[in-house]
């Protein structure tokens, strides 16, 4: 199996945790190479100043090229792979970034470059409108083409990457912990899926746990991937809003789901819009600006959106209903009133479209829809 010195030596170094990206970076640049770093003496590392004790320990534990050649090999039979920055796969998008992981591990595939990404970040304890928002926008964000990027975590980011598995697109989760760590343990059939519809990455070595200061490291990769960021809901202060920084840093684009001025979920996202982030109604308003870089990209109506998804599955009469129901539950007497049919027909309708998991009674006559519609 093939891997060049310079590569396993990366491979080697990956595994030293105690050592920071800056501390990394200022070795390079005094010593040039990996390699160099590798084979510096004893008492010129302990006499840098700036060097952690950490990274002294580690850099002096060396590394017996022998064994991570082993190691190597029976990580890549899994199907997990390790690329550095000097390698042609290496994702470019992250090398605009002033601070490019050295190395990645994944498993799949890479984000493709000719394809348009965008990452949809949001609340972990997001809100049923917030779960299915990301859903239906991440589904056709990936029905038109578009890789959609997220973190694998709970709430938004687990239903994106539903969402464009739905779509039949590329998925890539960028996660906080080893390849072999699925976090949290109920996405196991998710962490699969996205695995074999696009890939997982990460800069974390095997077996690293998925701790907390991890995440707002990994941020930067989700946002380093993407060509614009998309925020379906988050605090006034959050987490999600650490991705955003880092997406600004970058230049991209950023784009913010509103929401009402009384949910906490939705401050974060207002605040974005007021502070210059795109407002977005639909996946149309973000295709339409990708496509003056991925000309190929042809936005299309939102009307048009529902009659491609819902033709041949709903009758007249269930699109009528559809297009009178929410997220706010609506009683059963209002829609007798919306729609002017008479209790029997609507409670046929209604029977059906449950059936078809479209609508879901919430309460005693009180309904909300399953699936975020577009309306037109």
């Amino acid at each position: 199996m093939e891997c060049s010195k310079q590569k396993l030596l990366w491979y080697a170094w990956s595994k030293k945790e105690g050592i920071g990206y800056k501390e990394t970076a200022k070795l390079l640049s005094y010593y040039g190479t990996i390699e160099a770093v590798f084979t510096v003496d004893k008492d010129e590392i302990s006499a840098i100043e700036w060097l952690s004790d950490s990274a002294k320990e580690a850099i002096l534990k060396g590394a017996d090229l022998e064994e991570e050649y082993r190691l190597y090999e029976k990580m890549i039979a899994k199907d997990i792979h390790f690329v550095i920055q000097e390698e042609e796969k290496y994702p470019r998008r992250l090398l605009n970034m002033y601070d490019p992981p050295w190395f990645l591990y994944y498993a799949g595939e890479l984000p493709k470059e000719d394809l348009p990404s965008i990452a949809i970040i949001g609340a972990r304890a997001c809100s049923a409108y917030g779960m299915e928002a990301a859903r239906k926008l991440a589904k056709e964000l990936a029905m038109n083409k578009v890789q959609v990027i997220s973190g694998l975590a709970k709430g938004v980011d687990g239903y994106a990457h539903r969402g464009a598995l739905e779509g039949e697109g590329k998925t890539f989760g960028v996660i906080g912990s080893g390849l072999n760590i699925c976090y949290p343990r109920e996405n196991y059939q998710l962490f699969h899926d996205v695995e074999m519809c696009g890939g997982i990455l990460s800069e974390y070595p095997m077996g690293s746990p998925a701790l907390a200061f991890h995440f707002p490291v990994r941020n930067r990769i989700i946002a380093g991937l993407s060509d614009g960021i998309l925020v379906v809901e988050a605090k006034e202060k959050s987490g999600t809003l650490i991705t955003v920084d880092c997406g600004l840093e970058q230049g991209k684009d950023i784009y913010a789901l509103p929401g009402k001025i009384t949910d906490v979920l939705s401050r974060g996202c207002n605040q974005l819009i007021q502070n210059g982030a795109k407002l977005i109604q639909s996946a149309d308003d973000i295709i339409m600006e990708l496509t003056e870089r991925y000309p190929f990209l042809r936005a299309k109506k939102s009307s048009d959106q529902i009659s491609i998804l819902f033709e041949n599955q709903v009758t007249s009469e269930e699109k009528m209903v559809l297009m009178k129901l929410g997220y706010e539950p609506i009683h059963f007497e209002k829609l007798l009133m919306d729609t002017g049919f008479d209790t029997a027909k609507l409670m046929e309708v209604m029977f059906h479209l449950q059936r078809k998991n479209l609508v879901q009674e919430v309460s005693s006559q009180y309904y909300v829809l399953q699936t975020l519609f577009l309306h037109s």
